[in-house]
């Protein structure tokens, strides 16, 4: 049978890294948080309209963090409960 085993991911800053070190890993934990919400958007989604547009507006803000102030030392956006 096949079996698939779900395995939750959160990359650690070393706090002895570099900048771009740090930039990276946040990007890497950023892409993660992306990916596993990419089904939201599907065509046979179960979420209502509301939620899509509320899990639309998540993924962006996720995308929209490295050009923030204070990139990579910034706070990731709350995930929807649905998600």
């Amino acid at each position: 049978t096949k079996q698939y085993v779900d395995i939750d991911v959160t990359i650690v800053p070393d706090e002895d890294a570099t900048l771009e070190d740090r930039k990276k890993d946040f990007r890497l934990n950023r892409n993660i948080l992306l990916k596993d919400t990419d089904w939201a958007l599907a065509s046979d989604t179960p979420l209502s309209n509301e939620q899509k547009t509320e899990a639309t507006t998540y993924r962006q803000a996720l995308r929209d963090l490295p050009a923030q102030n204070g990139f990579p030392n910034i706070a990731f956006p709350t995930k929807p409960d649905f998600l």
